[in-house]
């Protein structure tokens, strides 16, 4: 039984290979996420920056170095003069401008000895959004260190009196009791560190997009299934065998199509660890065989089933965190394959949720399989 088992298996793998539409749609996932891949590299981002900054003010240089050199979701357009970056915003060039004061050092120990918070950099907007609040936050994250070292400084010297001593050795002391990198560490309930995911906003939604696209493969596994079944290709085996039969064919879309997958995701940067990869998309592969059977079985025909295919997308893409995770419908989200997926990369609870899962889909998928029989 194994070695004909073996055997079918190879000749569907045959007889698939040489359809045109299935290798076009195996191609279409790593050509996207080559694309991604590369248009992760280029310098782009949620919105642009013009920059000034002034060269004589070492405040401003410091401050515009932690910008430039920290990555991040914004693209900046370093200005020579301030009128220029001012043009920018007004052609529509650059979403903002952040123009630095030419006494920025003097403002911040200014401000530093008063304790005061007050504005040193000139923002000129097109419009408000969403982006530039994130930016305008990114923008105080790099003004804060100097902050924090002008009211420091200005402490030390007003406050405790220590007017003797020399900035070379107050920045020494203040450099050695600062707290390196984060004051948070982000992990996952693995404990996998986040920072092993060096992810840019461009390739965050991949991973989703291609979980969709392989619940997409089995969905078209099981209606090729059915086309042939129609065309009596499986008419000499039993309807009581039809289920092991369409696991059968189905699995050979999807071993093709897991191979596409982990290719993919490496191909886009968004690999973590090949053990954890390989046991995450294996499990999906059956859950999404399962799933894609009984819904087969619960629809009856390929007409009822190519109509699930939108209302499927839609769901998905709404309910699984491929662009949002929005904390609502949770019943929703239990019934899609990909959910449990996404999650599991990152926490194998929901590895062991999803294999329970499918074997649910296994066990329901045999049941309405024996109501069937009977029925004929």
């Amino acid at each position: 039984m194994p070695g004909q088992m073996f055997v079918r298996f190879m000749l569907l793998q045959k007889r698939l290979l040489g359809k045109g539409g299935f290798l076009l749609m195996l191609c279409l996932a790593p050509l996207l996420a080559a694309g991604v891949g590369r248009l992760s590299a280029e310098p782009a981002g949620i919105a642009t920056i013009a920059l000034y900054v002034p060269e004589g003010d070492a405040s401003a240089q410091e401050i515009s170095g932690r910008l430039l050199n920290g990555g991040g979701v914004l693209r900046y357009l370093p200005c020579g003069d301030e009128e220029k970056a001012r043009t920018l915003v007004e052609t529509g060039e650059a979403d903002a401008a952040w123009i630095f004061s030419e006494d920025l050092s003097e403002r911040l120990e200014e401000l530093g000895e008063k304790r005061r918070v007050r504005p040193v950099v000139t923002v000129v907007e097109r419009k408000d959004s969403v982006p530039l609040i994130l930016g305008r936050e990114i923008l105080y994250a790099a003004i804060y260190p100097s902050f924090s070292y002008a009211v420091y400084a200005g402490y030390v010297r007003e406050d405790l009196g220590v007017a003797e001593m020399t900035d070379e050795a107050l920045y020494r002391v203040y450099d050695s009791v600062a707290v390196e990198g984060s004051l948070f560490r982000m992990v996952y309930p693995d404990d996998t560190p986040g920072e092993t995911e060096n992810f840019t906003y461009v390739q965050a939604p991949l991973r989703g997009i291609l979980a969709v696209w392989f619940t997409f493969v089995g969905l078209a596994a099981a209606l090729w299934f059915m086309q042939d079944e129609d065309r009596g290709v499986y008419g000499r085996i039993p309807v009581t065998r039809r289920l092991r039969v369409s696991y059968i064919a189905g699995a050979v879309f999807l071993l093709d199509s897991a191979v596409v997958l982990l290719l993919s995701c490496w191909l886009a940067g968004v690999f973590t660890e090949w053990k954890k990869e390989v046991v995450s998309c294996a499990v999906f592969a059956v859950c999404v065989l399962a799933f894609t059977n009984l819904l087969r079985m619960i629809c009856r025909t390929p007409r009822r089933l190519g109509m699930t295919f939108l209302p499927l997308l839609a769901a998905m893409l709404l309910l699984c965190p491929v662009f949002l995770n929005l904390p609502y419908l949770k019943a929703g989200k239990l019934l899609l394959p990909p959910w449990y997926y996404l999650q599991s990369i990152h926490n194998t609870r929901y590895l062991y949720e999803m294999a329970v899962y499918t074997a649910v889909l296994v066990l329901a998928s045999a049941i309405l399989q024996r109501v069937h029989s009977r029925r004929r």
